[in-house]
């Protein structure tokens, strides 16, 4: 896999997306600084050297099936970072946390490619740095949490070098088997488990997911899935 390092851009996942428009290969694109980020539904992901962003670009067949990657990217990132399991958390589809604080979160976004190819870019940001202590912390609905609580030598480089095999295995073991083996990882750091939840407009209790990576709420009428899309998963009660 290609690894390509950026000072500065607007966005690493359009700058992977580009690359596999223009009929790239598999690619690991870093950048010090994101002037454009995005995150998921819309939302803006500015960054700096406070901040590891990274993008991994690759394709897969057409007819994959992508329901769980997110999932079993969360699973990967976590299981590198915090092996024993004991301090980071995934919260459905997309969210890290550390301690009970937004750690980081990922964005997958797709192009159509020729001979029945689809190009994946999954996009990638966590905290490095702890907030000043003067910072304004009424943007961060979820908290704040950086790996250097985790691990307080934690550079973006390093941590790229952890991360960068591990995802390539991944995504290799994904495009044969799907999300299904990475379903009782994920169980054992699902931040919202038992807990009420609100899945856009419906609340209910999270029970989990299924070997698709859907959501499944329990509500009144019973248990059903539900898988990502535009909708947000806002937890709340406590553990």
């Amino acid at each position: 896999m290609e690894r390509r390092h950026l000072a500065e851009c607007g966005s690493t996942n359009t700058e992977a997306l580009a690359h596999l428009r223009d009929g790239g290969g598999p690619l690991l694109i870093s950048a010090s600084r994101q002037t454009a980020g995005r995150g998921r539904l819309g939302r803006a992901w500015q960054s700096d050297d406070a901040a590891l962003t990274f993008s991994v670009a690759r394709s897969f067949p057409a007819d994959l099936d992508l329901s769980g990657l997110s999932l079993a990217v969360g699973c990967t990132v976590a299981d590198t970072l915090d092996p024993a399991g004991e301090r980071v958390r995934l919260k459905w589809p997309n969210d890290l946390f550390l301690d009970g604080a937004k750690l980081g979160g990922i964005l997958i976004e797709t192009v159509p490619l020729p001979a029945d190819r689809r190009g994946v870019v999954i996009g990638i940001g966590l905290n490095l740095q702890p907030l000043p202590a003067d910072a304004d912390r009424t943007a961060f609905a979820s908290g704040h949490a950086a790996l250097q609580t985790l691990e307080p030598a934690a550079s973006a480089a390093a941590t790229l070098d952890r991360l960068a095999p591990a995802l390539r295995g991944m995504l290799a073991d994904f495009e044969t088997l799907g999300f299904a083996p990475w379903q009782a990882a994920f169980a054992r750091r699902d931040l919202a488990a038992g807990r009420r939840v609100r899945l856009g407009d419906q609340p209910g209790i999270a029970r989990g997911v299924n070997a698709r990576g859907e959501l499944l709420l329990e509500t009144a009428a019973g248990i059903a899935p539900c898988s990502g899309g535009e909708l947000s998963l806002r937890l709340e009660s406590s553990p």
